[in-house]
């Protein structure tokens, strides 16, 4: 078979017979076949990757969030990429930075420095979706943190389906 045979093959265009397809399918599953997301990504410019931006993981603030955030994001078919910036001096806005290369869909910048009043407010040339939130109460309980996650991933990916479908949409 050719490669892009195989490749429709394996994305089960109707255009390859339905036994091409199977006998293809069962190929690629019996050597584990696992497809390049990164590939993926390149032909359909989206990668279903989100990135969460947070000042500290081991935090049950943090963590009750990222809970809620993962739950929600892996149920739509989203990978999370977790990066934490330790409160340091920019270090939101430098991960925020580090990943505008491309390889994700949107971000979430979750945090309770003032250095996110500024992000938020000069963010608007972003070209990824982006949801800047900062905590200003830090004394809720574990379940307020998971609705305020839920909330907020939410939010991003109505903001990427929007983008994908032609809309336009405020970045931040």
């Amino acid at each position: 078979y050719s490669v892009s045979t195989v490749s429709k093959a394996l994305r089960d265009k109707k255009d390859i017979s339905i036994k091409t397809r199977r006998i293809i399918k069962e190929l690629a599953e019996s050597c584990d076949f696992v497809p390049n997301n990164s590939a993926i990504a390149l032909r359909s410019q989206k990668s279903n990757t989100i990135a969460v931006i947070v000042p500290q993981i081991d935090s049950m603030i943090y963590g009750s969030m990222l809970n809620s955030i993962q739950h929600i994001a892996f149920e739509q078919g989203y990978r999370v990429v977790v990066q934490q910036y330790v409160n340091s001096e920019n270090g939101a806005f430098e991960s925020l930075k580090s990943l505008r290369n491309g390889g994700i869909d949107g971000i979430i910048l979750i945090g309770t420095s003032a250095e996110l009043d500024a992000i938020k407010k000069n963010a608007a040339g972003h070209f990824l979706p982006t949801i800047v939130r900062k905590i200003e109460n830090p004394s809720l309980n574990p379940d307020d943190y998971k609705l305020f996650g839920k909330k907020i991933i939410i939010s991003l990916l109505s903001k990427i389906e929007a983008l994908s479908t032609g809309m336009q949409v405020h970045m931040v």
